[in-house]
Formats: structure tokens, sequence, C-alpha cells
């Protein structure tokens, strides 16, 4: 089918409009067992690190009163085995796994509908389809590549239980999607000589954005609910958990018609609500610096925190490194203020060509950092300038078509059809979406455009020692092409480019957009949350957005969908290992 060009600014190709095996894995860190009850201070493996100052300083601002809701206020109590809190890619996960494995399950969501599964890409290593093309990766290699991303700083043995348990998961999907005559397709082409190493992992749902995400969850929903004992709620927010005698025994929800619920969860509630990216003073608190770099947010607004909030509210600790999965994609105007983000709005552009690795620029006009870097490297070296100067320029010329070929960009980078790259890219993609958008963007400010660079100079407000410094640059970015090296910050000689051909381009003011929040709660093995005491906390189980440890500081975007591989194989591993007890 012929896609149509995108029209819209704001209609992206990452739209957020994500066996036996994996039993026996959870039961050997206690979760199909039941996980034994701890003493006082006895923990079940490496003891969590210290809760973030900003999370206890802080958190009077945003994390509020806990609901004071009994039994009392309720208009219904229901009764279930297993409870899923948010329909996203690891609650649904969680929830069909849980229902096709005998258990009774319900599933409940703020939103009017499932926020889907994050079709676009899903993370895994061992996958059937990865077997059959020959890509082979190392658990061990990736693990420690993942461990270096975040300086040691994460759990490795979460990483590790996704990628012994994620092919499995993605090998489910495939088959379910099949049935329903879609198809799941494994990225495999990627690119040799980089030195920030790209792993062959995004298996990705072939179809249309926006409505594909939209048919997956339909898919998924069918699913659930054709078990008996298992239905979905939507328009349901969890409002705090139950604990009893020490055990989360369910949640105290609030209906669409404000009324209250009591849901009884006798195997256990999993908390999936997708962090807090839409919290503003949430995310304020916790990670000032980002929101210093971003245009504007991609995130589902009912991505508030909730989860997150209900688990420290009973004793959970949270992730000491907080981090987000920030494009770097988000194009303002001149008169823009980078910082805002929730007030920008939808009045910005989203522009996936920024994620090629063309030169960039700080507002001196000075080259600042290896462009080939994973999305949020170019935000955490803007963040060393002041505030209100945390963006930059993105620089190129005519020969851009030619050029995004040779750079050979992986993930939801890619916008050049290749075999074997990215799905969502089609061999018609440049001339009927990436290059009409283009000059969009200039007709609206967003992108500027001129016949010398000396112009573009000019129009990107470039004066003085600044328009001196970005010509310097542009010349020094052609002896480099020239040369096939870069002298300066190391970048490919493959993903090199000249500017010698006009029309000349540069992005007025480029920033951060951010999609989702990745810092929660600490967990074990098992997927419990932490308590206080070290000690994990019985009856509940930390998957997604809400679950910390497996990132800290950035998102290692170059293992290509890996966020929403562990969501769903965490999801998937819960759900089956909670069924099972």
């Amino acid at each position: 089918m012929k896609k149509e060009p995108k029209a819209s600014s704001t209609l992206t190709r990452r739209s957020f409009l994500t066996g036996a095996a994996a039993v026996s894995a959870l039961a050997a860190a206690g979760l199909a067992t039941g996980c034994a009850p701890q003493a006082k201070g006895e923990t079940a493996g490496t003891e969590p690190q210290a809760a973030s100052p900003a999370a206890s300083a802080s958190a009077d601002a945003w994390l509020g009163e806990e609901p004071q809701i009994t039994d009392a206020d309720c208009a219904e109590t229901i009764d279930t085995e297993v409870l899923v809190v948010g329909a996203g890619t690891a609650g649904y996960f969680a929830a069909a796994s849980a229902a096709e494995s005998g258990a009774k399950v319900l599933l409940i969501e703020k939103s009017a509908s499932g926020n889907s599964v994050r079709s676009s890409a899903l993370g895994a290593v061992g996958s059937r389809q990865q077997q059959e093309k020959g890509v082979d990766i190392d658990v061990a290699a990736i693990v420690n590549d993942m461990d270096h991303y975040a300086l040691g700083q994460i759990d490795a043995r979460l990483v590790r239980l996704w990628a012994e348990n994620s092919g499995e998961a993605v090998d489910w999907y495939t088959d379910l999607l099949a049935e329903s005559g879609m198809e799941v397709q494994l990225e495999w082409n990627m690119p040799e000589g980089t030195y920030y190493k790209e792993w062959a992992t995004g298996h990705g749902t072939n179809g249309e954005y926006p409505s594909r995400e939209q048919d997956v969850a339909k898919v998924i929903d069918a699913y659930i609910t054709s078990f008996d004992g298992c239905e979905e709620r939507f328009e349901t927010t969890m409002q705090s958990l139950i604990v009893e005698d020490g055990r989360v025994v369910g949640v105290y929800a609030q209906a669409g018609d404000e009324s209250y619920l009591r849901i009884n969860a006798s195997k256990g509630v999993v908390v999936a609500t997708g962090g807090y990216a839409y919290n503003q003073d949430m995310y304020a608190a916790l990670q000032p610096t980002r929101l210093s770099c971003l245009g504007t947010f991609d995130a589902f607004p009912s991505c508030t925190g909730d989860g997150i909030k209900a688990l420290l509210r009973i004793g959970a600790r949270m992730d000491a490194v907080h981090t987000s999965l920030t494009f770097n994609r988000c194009l303002l105007a001149a008169d823009q203020k980078v910082g805002n983000p929730y007030q920008v709005g939808a009045d910005y552009g989203y522009y996936f060509f920024s994620s090629q690795p063309f030169l960039r620029v700080d507002p001196a006009g000075a080259r600042f950092h290896n462009e080939s870097a994973p999305y949020d490297f170019v935000m955490n070296a803007s963040s060393k300038r002041p505030e209100g100067q945390r963006y930059w320029h993105q620089i190129w010329d005519a020969n851009w078509k030619d050029d995004i070929y040779r750079l050979h960009t992986t993930g939801c980078s890619t916008i050049c059809y290749r075999e074997g790259a990215d799905h969502d890219a089609w061999p018609e993609m440049v001339d009927e979406w990436i290059a009409p958008e283009m000059e969009q963007f200039v007709e609206a400010g967003y992108i500027q455009k001129a016949d010398t660079l000396d112009e573009l100079a000019d129009k990107l407000g470039f004066e003085g020692a600044a328009k001196e410094t970005f010509l310097a640059t542009c010349e020094r970015q052609n002896e480099n092409f020239d040369a096939q090296v870069d002298p300066d910050f190391g970048k490919e000689p493959f993903r090199l480019t000249e500017l010698r051909t006009p029309p000349f381009y540069g992005t007025t003011k480029s920033c951060g957009l951010t999609l989702c929040t990745l810092d929660g709660i600490q967990v074990n093995e098992s997927l419990q949350p932490y308590g206080e005491d070290g000690a994990p906390i019985e009856g509940v189980y930390v998957v997604g957005n809400d679950q910390g440890g497996f990132y800290a500081g950035t998102y290692p975007n170059l293992a290509v969908g890996i966020n929403a591989g562990r969501c769903a194989t965490f999801g998937r591993m819960v759900g089956k290992a909670l069924a099972a007890k």
C-alpha cells in the first residue's frame, strides 16, 4: 500500500497515539514460587542503591498526599487474581500472558482506550528472525555495552534478564499479530565501522501510522478478553495500593463516573502506568537539566507518575539517577524558548531528519560533539551551556538526498530505504515526505534556506565573531570531508558530509523532545520493588517505565527498540509467573 506524505509536523513515525523458559527464569529468582517472605532487613540479591536526594528532598512538591479512600467509599468491590494497572506495552504483555496462562485477569487504564504497544520497534535478543538472518548477539557483550553507557549505575542483572528472555517475547508477539494479518519485521542491516556499536535488536510492525499502533491495541484487547474471567476497564485510575499485613492485596481506583472501586488481586498487582513525562512538577524536580534542553513532549498525557507515586507512598525506592528517552528532533522558531516544553504544545517542528549525523554547531557557531552519537548525547553536550542557549543548529546542503543513504543510520532515525533496514522507511519516503516537509519547515521558520553559507549565517542570527566561527567551522567540515578523517571529534569517514552545493540549510533552533521517562522504582530480579528495609514488597510487581534499574542518565538508542523490548519482555515474564503461582 502506498503511503501518503505526512502533512502535519506533529504526525510522526513514532507517534504515541509499547513460555516455559520465562517462567523458569523468574522461578529461579523466586517469583514463580511466590517468593518466600523474608525476615526484616533480609534482602534477595544486592542491596538497592540509596534513594535520590531529589526524590526525597523535593518530593513534597509532586508526591502529594495519599488519597484517603476506605472500603466504605467504594461503590463496587472486584475480585480478580492478577490486576494489571496500565494498558501500554508492558501492561498489555503482562495481562495477555497472565490470561493465556490461565489466570483471571483485570486490566485497568486511566485513558479512554489502551495506549497500545510500541509497535515500531521491540528490542530483543535471540528471536527466530534473528536466528534466520544469522544475527548472533552475544548476551554478555550487549549487557556490558548497556552497562558502559550507564557508567555502571544500572542493575546489569535486569539487562541480562531482558536479553535472555526477549526473543521468546517477540516470537510470541510475532505469532499473535500474524493471526491478524500483521507482520513483525527485523531490522538486520547494521552499518560497519562505527565508533558507537549498533545492535540489530529492532523488531517492528508493518502498517500505517498512527493507526497501526491502535490496530495492535485492538488485537491485544481482543486476545485478553477472549479468555474466561478476563476483562479490561478503561477510564479507571488507580488511586492507591492497598497494603494488608505488609503485603499489597489490591488497589483503590476511581472510575470515569468518579465512583471508587476496591479491586482485590489474590496473585498480585502489576504496576505499569508509563512513567511521569507529563507530570510537570515531578519532571522539573527530578530532571531539571534535561527539561532545560527540551522544546516539547511526545508522551501520553496519561503518564503522570501514578504508579511511581503510589509505590513511593508504601515505602518503595526510586532510582538515584534520573533518565529520559529523548529525541533530538524538535525544531523551534527564533522567538521560541528552549526549556518550556509544557507551554510550546503543538506549535513546533518534529523532524526525523534531525537525527541524521550532519554538522551541528552551537549558538557561537562552533562544532561541539560527534554527531554520530546516540540521540541524547547532543542534549547532554548542550546542557553545559547557559540556560536559554541549550540548542544547536544542524547544517546541510543540496546533496542531502545522496548523503543520507551513505550515512546509514538505524532505528527510527532511518529515512532512506534499504533492504533489512528499518521497516518504516519506504522507497518513496524521501520525495513524498521528507523533502516536502523540509520546505514546509523553511516556510514556517523552523529551517533557514540560503544560496550561500554567508547568507545562511545571517539568517541563523550569527554576527561578528560568531559568524566568523560559523564560516570557519563550515570550511573545516569540507576539509575533513576531503581528507576523509575527522581529527576534531572522530566521526566515522562514511558519515562526513561537505557543504559546497547550494541551497544550504540550517535549523533555526534544534533541541530535544521527550517521549517518556526511564527512571523508576528499584526492583529485584523478580520485578518486585524494594522496600525501605531492602526487602521486597510482596504482592506487587513493577514493569515498563515505572520500573527502574535499567538505565542511568542516557538512553542507549543504538540497541534499537530496547526500551519497548524490555517493557514487553518483563511484562510477559511477570504475567506468566503470576499465573503460575
